[in-house]
């Protein structure tokens, strides 16, 4: 079943990321066709309005049309001086003359050129409109040009209006754009089958947190039933028994009620250090810094330990000489501390030292909690920061631990910006090393 559901969330982050890649190159091959294409026809439509508006170009072309005289010599026509010949014709760009019927009046002008143009029509809805026109040479080739057509301000012999057509061959430019078409396809072609691999390779890795970060959820939600239901069970036990026996008296029931108070508030406990993580986990949960005397603080959170240590034949001392004021969230660092000698205490034997040191060093409040218990063996180093992690299950009834205090001191020291790190105290031991920048 799991395994389906990862295959599933890895199909969907692959399609994701595949359909992200295909969107992008379209997307950007469109923008780059169009800039091209409107690039390349933008001189051309130029030009045509250009001439459109040129009356002397206008009037030179139907006075050739009217008599196929020479033009007089040094007459400006277009941008092009001639000199006593007939304008050469260019095919790149070309000229009709139309009645307002429709027929083509510069047919002798145009030559063999009128059975290309013949099958054309006069558009007048389009006038002073640029358009495409497509036509067939004489030996079926098609011809495409860029059009516009204006009206004369002279009229023909019988008063009738007359228009011009000004067409430009544009089959060279098209063939360019068709050309980076097809190249800008074969490309988008060849980059979709490399955004296939790399859809592939980033759905694996985009994969590699949500796994954990789901498999942790789901240990987490595992340990933490199973470690509610350890006294959940013990109190439905107590209480049960008590119902076996409803003529007992609170004294002769003492020992199952002080059993089940007890497990309340280990459950009281483990519900509150629940609740941090969840917060944490969520950001819910903030720091309040606010500058506070290291001195003194220190004092008020060893001493009440001290006697506890001491009632247990244990010895406890400080060794300090952190006197600057730092800013930290003392309510979290009292939490710190407590969870890192409470640690000390529950893993050492009579006669064993702790010792707390604090110093400040580079910028950095220094703070250490040393013990010369059994230790902790190297392979489990890296384990104990994690949640519900415990090196010997067997004694959780005898600490009370749940493996939860090490997960929050490890948070607290993060949200400090600092950071907490373990070794072996010599001869014997643990310490606890714990950075903290201010």
């Amino acid at each position: 079943m799991q395994n389906l559901m990862d295959k599933k969330q890895y199909r969907r982050f692959f399609l994701i990321n595949l359909g992200s890649f295909a969107l992008i190159f379209i997307v950007l091959g469109l923008i780059v066709f169009q800039i091209l294409e409107r690039s390349l026809y933008a001189s051309i439509d130029g030009n045509l309005s250009s001439l459109s508006t040129n009356q002397q170009y206008l009037q030179n072309e139907l006075l050739r049309t009217n008599s196929l005289e020479k033009v007089p010599s040094g007459l400006q026509i277009g941008g092009l001086r001639v000199a006593g010949k007939p304008l050469p014709t260019n095919f790149q760009t070309q000229t009709l003359i139309w009645s307002s019927s429709g027929e083509i009046k510069n047919k002798a002008r145009l030559g063999e050129r009128y059975d290309s143009f013949s099958k054309l029509k006069l558009r007048k809805k389009k006038l002073n409109q640029i358009v495409d026109v497509t036509t067939k040479d004489l030996n079926g080739n098609t011809l495409s040009f860029r059009s516009i057509t204006v009206q004369l301000e002279e009229d023909d012999e019988e008063g009738n209006p007359l228009y011009v057509q000004i067409l430009y061959n544009t089959n060279a430019t098209r063939e360019t754009v068709n050309q980076f078409k097809n190249v800008l396809i074969i490309c988008m072609v060849i980059f979709w089958f490399i955004s296939i691999a790399l859809s592939y390779y980033l759905s694996r890795i985009n994969m590699k947190p949500v796994l954990h970060s789901w498999k942790k959820q789901q240990e987490f939600v595992e340990n933490a039933s199973h470690e509610l239901r350890t006294p959940l069970t013990i109190i439905q036990s107590k209480l049960e028994n008590m119902f076996v026996h409803p003529s007992h008296t609170v004294l002769e029931e003492s020992e199952s009620i002080a059993l089940a108070l007890g497990e309340v508030r280990r459950l009281n406990q483990l519900t509150r250090d629940l609740l941090l993580l969840a917060r944490s986990d969520s950001n819910m949960a903030v720091v309040k810094k606010e500058p506070v005397n290291v001195s003194e603080f220190m004092k008020q959170v060893i001493d009440p330990y001290k006697e506890i240590a001491e009632t247990q034949n244990k010895t406890l001392y400080a060794t300090e000489d952190a006197t600057k004021q730092v800013v930290f969230d003392p309510k979290r660092i009292h939490q710190l501390l407590v969870i890192l000698i409470d640690n000390a205490l529950k893993f050492t034997q009579e006669g064993d030292e702790i010792e707390v040191f604090s110093t400040i060093k580079n910028q950095q409040w220094i703070l250490e909690v040393r013990d010369s218990g059994r230790g902790i063996p190297d392979k489990e180093k890296k384990h104990v920061f994690d949640r519900f992690y415990r090196e010997d299950s067997a004694r959780q009834r005898e600490t009370g631990g749940y493996g939860l205090g090490l997960a929050i001191a490890m948070w607290i020291v993060k949200n400090h910006n600092g950071k907490i790190t373990i070794r072996d105290n010599q001869p014997k031991g643990t310490v606890f090393h714990v950075e903290i920048p201010f």
